[in-house]
């Protein structure tokens, strides 16, 4: 009985197996025509991968997970500030297919940015000891994903900006608000999960990079 049971996968493990089982799929479902009806749902697995992190996270103490909400708070309100005056991200709107608006601004946007936040953050850490580094190399590594988005937001009707190329401000204010984030996990010393934030990251990349062969 005790050897089954250490063959069992991990409940982790499962998590991230449906991760990409789901994505894989929505992936087919884009390519077999049924693309707003995939799209539309971004916002429910954004919610389901954020809960992945949360439930694999080694410690849960409001010590430690108090940035969490923070981070939730910053990223909403940075979104806020940029639809509503430009503020640092441009001159920029939120499409239908992020869920519910909040102001106009996606409520599922701030928990994109704990997702980012804690997803580079799990990888980076295993690499980088010193503090100013780990901050600095997971804010790059969020401004990079950011990069790699933009062009495909308006044709997945997550968000366009007015001038059609995302500018300059946009990926400062990126990575000033990265920074920021990355600040308040590096005062806690949080630790995120390894080997789920490398999948997270991975999926991330499989499903928008494959979606450039379709756009």
């Amino acid at each position: 009985m005790t050897l089954i049971k250490k063959r069992l996968p991990s409940r982790s493990t499962l998590f991230i197996c449906a991760l990409y089982i789901i994505h894989l799929s929505a992936l087919i479902g884009v390519y077999l025509g049924y693309i707003q009806w995939f799209l539309s749902k971004t916002w429910a697995i954004l919610f389901l991968i954020f809960l992945v992190q949360w439930d694999g996270l080694p410690k849960k103490s409001i010590k430690i997970s108090w940035p969490i909400p923070v981070i939730f708070f910053i990223g909403f309100m940075a979104e806020w500030l940029g639809v509503k005056f430009s503020f640092l991200f441009g001159d920029y709107s939120y499409g239908a297919n992020l869920g519910i608006k909040l102001d106009d601004v996606p409520i599922i946007m701030g928990i994109n940015w704990v997702i980012l936040s804690l997803a580079t953050r799990g990888i980076i850490q295993r690499f980088f000891k010193l503090p100013v580094m780990k901050i600095l190399v997971s804010s790059v590594l969020m401004v990079s994903l950011d990069v790699l988005l933009e062009p495909l937001a308006p044709q997945l009707d997550y968000w366009s900006f007015e001038t059609m190329v995302a500018p300059l401000s946009n990926y400062m204010g990126w990575l000033i608000y990265s920074i920021l984030m990355q600040s308040l996990l590096e005062f806690v010393q949080f630790k995120g999960h390894f080997n789920i934030s490398v999948h997270i990251l991975i999926i991330q990349l499989f499903f928008f990079g494959s979606l450039y062969l379709l756009f």
